[in-house]
């Protein structure tokens, strides 16, 4: 019996996680069709620092823009988290995050064609790898805390001790915080070695 509960546990944290990466795919799709469509400028709020030409002009601009975007995005999941009504909170960003990413891939590929692929690879697949499995990992952390806040506000249902609950959870979004920073600081790198050689407009 045991066994079967992990086998089922173990299924549904796959199927979740399923979720939550389709929720950024959607993201991309949406933000490479506006970015073709020429709808797409300067603004952080399109490209959220994905694009590289507009990630910033120095090393640590680069640092600097990469790190706040993704904390940004980690604290919104945060305060998500502590509402019973927070997990459409969730799916929104995952979508957003997915959003800029695609509006930024596009953007490389308007600019400079054929010529854009080895910057994508380089400049922005693995930033964009590496801040979406962050941020699925926080929004997994908001659906669990919210869900669980749902339950004890419609049926009373408190599943573990609140206060060690909570210290659990601020630590893990903490840890999440540390890994945004190490993020950061590798994309500036990339960035301050490679941007130049690599897009030519």
């Amino acid at each position: 019996m045991k066994h079967i509960v992990k086998i089922t546990d173990r299924n549904r944290t796959r199927t979740s996680f399923v979720t939550l990466y389709g929720l950024v795919i959607i993201g991309i799709i949406i933000g490479s069709m506006y970015a073709v469509k020429g709808e797409y400028s300067d603004s952080v709020w399109a490209n959220q620092y994905f694009m590289p030409l507009y990630s910033g002009d120095t090393l640590f601009a680069v640092l600097r823009n990469t790190f706040i975007s993704t904390a940004l995005a980690i604290f919104i999941a945060f305060w998500g988290g502590l509402s019973a009504v927070g997990q459409p909170l969730g799916v929104v960003l995952l979508i957003f995050r997915g959003f800029g990413i695609g509006v930024s891939a596009a953007m490389l590929y308007s600019l400079c064609g054929i010529k854009a692929v080895p910057s994508v690879i380089v400049l922005i697949l693995p930033k964009a790898v590496s801040v979406i499995v962050v941020t699925v990992l926080a929004v997994r952390e908001l659906f669990r805390s919210s869900g669980a806040l749902f339950d004890f506000v419609i049926k009373g249902e408190q599943h573990e001790d609140s206060r060690r609950t909570f210290r659990l959870y601020c630590i893990k979004f903490s840890v999440l915080l540390l890994i945004s920073f190490f993020i950061a600081a590798a994309d500036a790198a990339l960035n301050y070695f490679f941007r130049e050689a690599l897009i030519n407009i």
